[in-house]
């Protein structure tokens, strides 16, 4: 029996596409193998997954990160990795930016204290009035409260605008830039090296997840370097809204008052203790507070008192009222 060329052909191509095929397939399979091999054999944390952890650590508007780049890694416990890493941290806005916001962040917090010493003491003092019958709107109706209680309200309202940062590290990395600027203003110039960025060295242990790799617990974190740049340093002055002292507007405290040879007070009882208001010593108002009440009396007297160097520091009014 003869067989056909053409058909001879046919077959032998047939034979060689199939060929082609297999070996195409066990190739792509090769491959496939020695893909997953590679990944179960070497997968750990790279400075991308570094980077998304640490990008949600420093959310904060006015600061960003660059520059991150993992240094070193080895493989511990189970599934965990350790990691170490550089990054670093920079103010938005350059030098001129960071300037003022390092400036009136430490004038505002210094502020914050005494403002709420201020309120304490007028809360105090007005829930002793309202005691004695002499506030009949309470402690709210006190007009140095008021005038108190807005003065905080502003200032935090202030400091959560001009600092946003809510994350540990990101307020941490700024208070240590914030600390240098305040130490390079003390010299007193106009123009100072401010912080505008910090080199941080971290180590951490990341662990695998199905969205990929994370921090097992907040990386320890140390500056490496603190970049400066020249900026005209801000200098606020102290706002009469945080005053410790004296009153803007008048007050009536009663008491009992205290003539002496050289110095008289009005003796004003504070929750079981006493307060004793220096009374102005000329002659005029002397007279007119004494023509009033003598050295024993019960009297109210009308004025604005310096609450801190108990002091009566602007007389309006005596009156003579029962014990």
């Amino acid at each position: 029996m003869q067989f056909s060329p053409s058909c001879q052909t046919d077959s032998a191509e047939q034979s060689e596409t199939a060929r082609l095929k297999i070996g195409g397939a066990a190739r792509a399979l090769a491959v496939v193998a020695c893909v997953a091999c590679l990944v179960a054999c070497s997968s750990q944390p790279e400075t991308a997954d570094i980077q998304k952890d640490l990008a949600e650590a420093y959310a904060c508007p006015v600061i960003e990160l660059s520059d991150v780049k993992k240094a070193d890694g080895a493989k511990a416990d189970g599934k965990l990795y350790d990691v170490s890493f550089t990054h670093t941290v920079s103010v938005k806005g350059g030098a001129e930016a960071a300037a003022k916001l390092f400036s009136e962040w430490a004038y505002l917090e210094a502020l914050v204290q005494p403002t709420q010493i201020a309120l304490d003491k007028a809360l105090f003092e007005a829930d002793s009035r309202a005691a004695q019958g002499q506030l009949p709107g309470g402690r709210n109706a006190d007009p140095e409260v008021r005038r108190l209680t807005q003065a905080k309200e502003q200032l935090a309202s202030r400091l959560a605008s001009l600092m946003p940062c809510e994350t540990i590290e990101a307020v941490t990395r700024l208070q240590v830039m914030r600390s240098a600027a305040e130490e390079a203003a003390k010299s007193g110039q106009s123009q100072v090296a401010v912080p505008v960025a910090i080199k941080v060295r971290g180590t951490g242990r990341m662990g695998k997840a199905e969205s990929g790799w994370h921090f097992a617990d907040m990386p320890a974190f140390s500056t490496v370097e603190i970049v400066t740049a020249s900026a005209t340093y801000p200098r606020f002055k102290a706002e009469a809204t945080a005053s410790t002292s004296a009153s803007s507007e008048a007050r009536r405290l009663v008491g009992k008052v205290r003539a002496g040879n050289t110095d008289s007070c009005l003796e004003v009882p504070v929750s079981g203790d006493t307060k004793c208001y220096t009374l102005p010593s000329e002659p005029e108002l002397a007279t007119r507070i004494f023509g009033t009440c003598k050295d024993g009396d019960t009297c109210a007297i009308t004025g604005q008192f310096d609450d801190k160097n108990e002091k009566l520091i602007q007389f309006s009014k005596a009156e003579k009222v029962a014990p």
